[in-house]
């Protein structure tokens, strides 16, 4: 076999075509298959089963789309409310809460820092006002709050009000003697958070109202504290009368009394009629609270004591706040910074009734006051020491008793009285 052979040759030559021969009966078979083998379309059940699926999504879609766009604008006007309708908004809701919690908080902090001076004896919270000012006055509280919230231009609003708590009652009448003290820290003991929270009190609509439980200790017995319903003092509706006059910038109790014309122990009376002596004292009972005050056994605060020259008092001093006070009587100036070693008194002591002789000077001695002197107490707890002669002559020259509203002491240091803030 060489290489130029390819196998045509082992076939049979012929001249002639070749052509087919037909089988016997005319007929040529072919496989074939059934018509399921070529079918490429769906069954009429599934055709229907698709249309259902199909029909089914879109139903789905179209419900998520008008879900979506029902619940956009539903959602926009409950959240910025409808006015014309008296719908309140979600954001208005929410501030109007959280301003009832900074007045419900407020009050409760009014109760334990401010009430002592500024409330009744009869309702710690009423803010008629005690040795300091009232502060539910409705000429002061008039446009102290706008309609929108923001701070008016009435006397007491929450800018004013703000500054008088940051620096004390100097703020008010420039005097840095006032009784009124710095409360917010560094220079107070409350943060700007409760200095916020008290102004949102004192400046609190009528129409603001909650329900105070008073806070109960761990240790103390007996029925659970009632809740009190409580209001704003604020009256939205007060206008003041055409012939109303401006509310004074500085206020310096000019009647005399702690608390104003409301009523209380006078800032002075006149000469004394049976001065002390060695052989038999002048007795003076005084009582120290729990409020941080200096009252008569009868409640009343003790803004002054007038004296005799050279009378001899007896004093008889009661603790009756159940931690603890002292009382001291010397220059105030030494008082007021718990200097006590030049001055007669009782160290302190937590209950009970403590006396002590104390010999009136025979001449006028500058500065004279009382006091308790602990850390934190003076400021609300002093009050002056006034030579105002006697009926008889006995002990000394007398010396006239002060004009009402003004301090009725030589002293630089006003009495709780005098000067008070806002």
């Amino acid at each position: 076999m060489t290489e130029d052979r390819t196998g045509r040759e082992l076939t049979t030559a012929t001249d002639s075509a070749v052509t087919p021969t037909p089988a016997e009966g005319g007929a040529v078979d072919r496989f074939s298959a059934g018509p399921v083998a070529h079918t490429i379309g769906l069954t009429e059940e599934r055709s229907a089963q698709v249309v259902q699926q199909s029909g089914r999504a879109r139903q789905v879609a179209f419900l998520a789309v008008l879900i979506v766009a029902l619940f956009i604008p539903i959602y926009w006007f409950y959240d910025i409310g409808v006015p014309a309708l008296g719908i309140e908004s979600r954001q208005a809701k929410e501030a109007s809460a959280q301003m009832v919690t900074d007045v419900e908080q407020g009050y409760a902090l009014f109760l334990a820092n401010c009430a002592r001076c500024h409330s009744s004896q009869a309702n710690p919270g009423d803010g008629k006002g005690g040795i300091g000012p009232p502060l539910n006055d409705q000429s002061k509280l008039y446009n102290a709050v706008t309609a929108q919230g923001l701070p008016g231009t009435g006397h007491l609003n929450p800018n004013y009000i703000n500054n008088v708590l940051t620096v004390g009652g100097r703020y008010v009448c420039g005097d840095a003697n006032s009784v009124m003290p710095v409360w917010l820290q560094p220079g107070g003991p409350l943060n700007y958070r409760q200095v916020h929270e008290i102004i949102a009190w004192l400046t609190a609509s009528s129409d603001t109202q909650f329900e105070y439980v008073p806070a109960q200790a761990e240790t103390a017995t007996g029925p659970k504290p009632t809740a009190e319903n409580v209001s704003g003092w604020r009256d939205p509706n007060f206008t003041p009368g055409p012939d109303a006059t401006a509310v004074p910038a500085c206020w310096r109790n000019p009647s005399g009394q702690i608390g104003g014309s409301g009523g209380g122990a006078t800032a002075t009376t006149g000469p004394i009629a049976n001065p002390g002596t060695e052989a038999s004292p002048r007795v003076i009972k005084l009582d120290l609270t729990s409020s941080l005050t200096i009252t008569d056994p009868d409640g009343k605060a003790v803004p002054a004591i007038p004296v005799d020259p050279g009378e001899v008092i007896q004093f008889e001093i009661t603790n009756t706040a159940g931690f603890d006070h002292n009382f001291y009587v010397g220059d105030g100036t030494q008082l007021s910074g718990g200097n006590t070693a030049d001055a007669d008194g009782v160290p302190a002591f937590a209950s009970g009734t403590q006396t002590f002789k104390y010999d009136v000077p025979d001449q006028g001695t500058p500065g004279l006051q009382f006091g308790c002197t602990l850390p934190g107490h003076f400021n609300t707890m002093h009050g002056d020491v006034v030579l105002v002669g006697s009926t008889n002559g006995a002990g000394g020259v007398a010396v006239p008793p002060a004009a009402s509203g003004e301090s009725a002491s030589p002293s630089a240091a006003p009495s709780p009285a005098a000067s008070a803030a806002p």
